[in-house]
């Protein structure tokens, strides 16, 4: 098959990956995407009928869409982010009760989740935990002589990336340098000129708005 058979034939799949998890980006954009990441997959997939198709190749064509959407700062859907949570949380519930680290089966039949839904939202949640750890290792380049305050989490961080948007200019700022900069509150305070005490009350009301967003999502 030519790379234009490849992609005319799985058209569908493509569409289906950026409705169902990507908004703000120009369609004909995100479908180019997907067409690279399609045509990745065919080249790499090893058909000897343990994994289907669709399921191969859902890895390439959201991680092509996916780098799209970093680039432009476009967050993806906040259920994928809330269920990969979910998952992360009850995965090591269930090892502490059973002694050893449970299978992607097991997490779905207890989340009462589809299994390929499940993998989907862990390959989702895990480029975004590496987007956000690759990001804050080129930060810590330059901010490596900045004492720190505190240890932020990349669990932290991926609560936070989502509901940034619930959030105006000011706040948003103050987040963004707070959990994805790792800059103090006097830091951010000199920065924006304002005294430390308003940026820790901004702070401490952009998280209230961002928990308030996630508990009637």
């Amino acid at each position: 098959m030519t790379n234009s058979d490849i992609v005319t034939a799985n058209a569908g799949l493509i569409y289906e990956i950026m409705n169902k998890h990507f908004y703000g980006l120009e369609r004909e954009d995100l479908f180019q995407q997907g067409a690279i990441g399609i045509i990745k997959a065919y080249k790499n997939y090893d058909n000897d009928g343990t994994v289907k198709f669709s399921t191969y190749a859902f890895k390439y064509i959201f991680g092509e869409m996916f780098q799209l959407a970093m680039q432009k700062q476009i967050k993806i859907s906040k259920d994928y982010l809330k269920l990969y949570r979910a998952i992360e949380t009850t995965r090591y519930s269930l090892a502490q009760k059973l002694g050893y680290i449970p299978s992607n089966e097991e997490v779905a039949l207890f989340l009462e989740e589809d299994l390929n839904t499940i993998e989907q939202a862990i390959i989702a949640g895990s480029m975004m935990v590496s987007s956000l750890d690759k990001a804050s290792e080129e930060d810590r380049s330059i901010y490596e002589t900045v004492p720190q305050e505190e240890k932020i989490t990349l669990d932290d961080k991926l609560f936070l990336q989502e509901g940034l948007e619930q959030l105006n200019e000011e706040e948003r700022k103050i987040i963004e340098y707070r959990y994805f900069k790792d800059m103090t509150q006097s830091e951010v305070a000199r920065v924006l000129k304002k005294k430390q005490v308003t940026v820790s009350r901004y702070e401490k009301k952009s998280i209230e708005k961002i928990r308030d967003f996630y508990a009637v999502a």
